[in-house]
C-alpha cells in the first residue's frame, strides 16, 4: 500500500541501543500522516478542517530487534479509514526480514469541540474511492 525508509535514530532506542516499542508506534503514525498527505490531506489541511487524530489502542509484535543506526523500512499493508482508522504496518530490516508488526487504532478528533467525531464524508469518499481502486 505505502512504505517508507528510515534509520533508527538516537531518540528511538533504549540504553542497550534497541529500538523501543513507542518508536514503532511513532513510525506507524508518521507513515499514516504520509499516506494522508499523499492523498491530499496535509497536516495543515486537517487543521483547516478542524481535524486531528487521537491515538487509540495498539498491539506490537516484535520478532527481531532493530538497532541504533540500522536502516529499515515500514510498510503499511492495511489502512481502513472509517470512523476509526485501523492500521497494520510491518517493519523490515535491510535484509528484508520482518522485525515487527504494529496494529494501531486512531480516531478522528475535533480539537475545537475537544471530542472524538465521525469521519468527515469528504475524507471517507476520497479514501473509499482510492482503497477500492
Amino acid at each position: 500500500m505505502i512504505c517508507k525508509n528510515y534509520v533508527v535514530a538516537g531518540e528511538d532506542v533504549d540504553d542497550f541501543m534497541v529500538m523501543e516499542s513507542n518508536a514503532y508506534v511513532s513510525y506507524t503514525l508518521r507513515l499514516l500522516y504520509h499516506f494522508l498527505f499523499a492523498n491530499g490531506f496535509s497536516k495543515e489541511k486537517l487543521k483547516t478542517l478542524h481535524l486531528d487524530l487521537q491515538e487509540g489502542n495498539h498491539v506490537l509484535v516484535n520478532y527481531k530487534n532493530l538497532m541504533f543506526t540500522e536502516s529499515f523500512f515500514v510498510e503499511m499493508k492495511h489502512c481502513c479509514i472509517d470512523d476509526k482508522i485501523n492500521i497494520k504496518s510491518y517493519f523490515f530490516n535491510s535484509k528484508n526480514e520482518c522485525c515487527a508488526e504494529v496494529t494501531k487504532e486512531v480516531e478522528w478528533f475535533d480539537p475545537i469541540r475537544r471530542e472524538v467525531i465521525s469521519a468527515p464524508k469528504q475524507i471517507l469518499q476520497h479514501f473509499n474511492q482510492n482503497l477500492s481502486a
